[in-house]
């Protein structure tokens, strides 16, 4: 047992008065003082962090592990620009500089040769270090849609990151054997919009949609839809879809619905910024009014209470034409978006910060275990900086300078802690916080 003492505590929706404790047991946190003392706690080693910050591990919730260097102008299908073995190496480098930034779990939104899962299993036979995975899988879509355009006479005899089938009866089938590779998320592209142009705004059939949501409730995973377009959002939250992706025409009616319902929005506005900052926004179905449209929305939705979340198209995609492109997988780059929505009118930082943790961790763990707040009971998911994110968000950005531990599933797998404020490792195991 260790307790952190003397530390600002961020639990995961608020930032906690004064200074106070957090004792970590095996894997959870089981207690939390509302002082520096450490006066009624169970006591084990303590490790006093000087007025440093304690907040959740944040968690992003639209991360595709294998993009990396894509190249969305060249016209590259996900999932084949690199072999397959190349691409899970890529997903480990992912995880790895997600721990690097701090995050230490994120929402899968889509990737090719079941990586998330693969991930996953490698992660929980302690064969690579990594963050906590809600797992996707393929996009499931259907005959001819926007993401199954390709020429007749280049069609892939295995997939990439795209599946496609038609009428109920298949989705019900693809949705059941992505399940049964370990997928907990169904990613579906109900319509296009949000850079991805296309003749039509309808990508699947409604009875199709129908069958995908109750196969996969049935099965206990989460269905998320790649959506813009109003009519589409409003079908979407009909059918009971359990995250939104984008949504670029939502609007209080869509608001009131979604908060009603406990839907969950990922607006991932850098990619929109991006393009208007390239000049490729027309090019790509994009408006400034379209911008600052989701700009306007997300403090109606925060006040509204729908739980918003972080996350965004992280491949590096822009590389070439934006200086530190905010959508590279790069250290600190995943840690932009909290200073980048906080600049909202309408919004704070610690709203902001709730969206990629208190509001994250329910996404990512299914009850009865919980993640993303610093509560008795909670898993041990931490982070430890230096300074205050809910007066500074930017120094999220900034983890080289900022970040002084990572603690996963209890082990402190990260340690820039003082000297003097260490926690003693467990016998065999180097790091551990037992």
């Amino acid at each position: 047992m260790v307790v952190l003492t003397n530390a600002r505590v961020f639990d995961g929706h608020t930032m906690l008065p004064g200074r106070g404790s957090v004792v970590v047991e095996d894997n959870l946190i089981s207690a939390v003082s509302g002082d520096s003392g450490i006066d009624g706690l169970a006591r084990g080693d303590v490790v006093d962090l000087g007025g440093l910050t304690v907040l959740p591990g944040l968690i992003t919730s639209h991360l595709h592990p294998d993009f990396y260097k894509f190249d969305i102008f060249a016209g590259e299908k996900p999932g084949k620009e690199l072999p397959p073995g190349v691409m899970m190496a890529i997903g480990v480098r992912t995880c790895r500089v997600l721990l690097e930034s701090g995050f230490t779990g994120y929402a899968g939104a889509g990737c090719a040769h079941d990586i998330d899962a693969q991930l996953k299993m490698a992660i929980a036979e302690d064969i690579i270090p990594g963050p906590r995975i809600r797992a996707c899988g393929h996009h499931v879509g259907t005959t001819g849609d926007m993401n199954n355009r390709s020429r007749w006479w280049k069609r892939y005899e295995t997939p990439g990151i795209d599946l496609a089938g038609d009428g109920p009866d298949e989705m019900r089938r693809m949705v059941r054997q992505e399940i049964g590779r370990g997928v907990q998320t169904i990613k579906v592209f109900a319509g296009a919009g949000h850079g991805i142009p296309s003749a039509t705004s309808r990508n699947i059939s409604r009875d199709e949609l129908a069958a995908i949501v109750r196969t996969a409730h049935e099965r206990g995973a989460k269905v998320r839809a790649h959506v813009a377009d109003k009519p589409m959002i409003m079908e979407c939250l009909d059918l009971g879809v359990d995250i939104i992706d984008h949504g670029d025409e939502i609007d209080r009616e869509c608001v009131d619905r979604m908060a009603e319902a406990g839907t969950f929005w990922v607006p991932s506005l850098v990619y929109l910024w991006s393009l208007l900052e390239i000049g490729y926004a027309e090019r790509f179905g994009v408006t400034p009014a379209i911008y600052e449209h989701v700009r306007q929305m997300l403090p109606v939705a925060q006040q509204a209470g729908v739980p918003i979340l972080v996350g965004d198209d992280y491949s590096g995609v822009f590389r070439t034409m934006i200086k530190d492109d905010p959508l590279d997988h790069q250290v600190g780059n995943y840690g932009r978006e909290f200073a980048f929505y906080s600049a909202i009118d309408g919004l704070s930082p610690a709203e902001v910060l709730t969206w990629g943790t208190g509001n994250a961790g329910r996404l990512l763990v299914d009850p009865p275990a919980r993640v993303g707040v610093i509560a008795p009971g909670a898993l041990a998911d931490l982070i430890v900086v230096d300074g205050d994110p809910t007066t500074d968000p930017a120094l999220l950005a900034r983890p080289e300078e900022t970040l002084r531990a990572v603690i996963q599933d209890g082990s402190l797998v990260i340690d820039r802690l003082p000297a003097g404020a260490k926690a003693p490792a467990a016998p065999g195991r180097e790091g551990a916080l037992r």
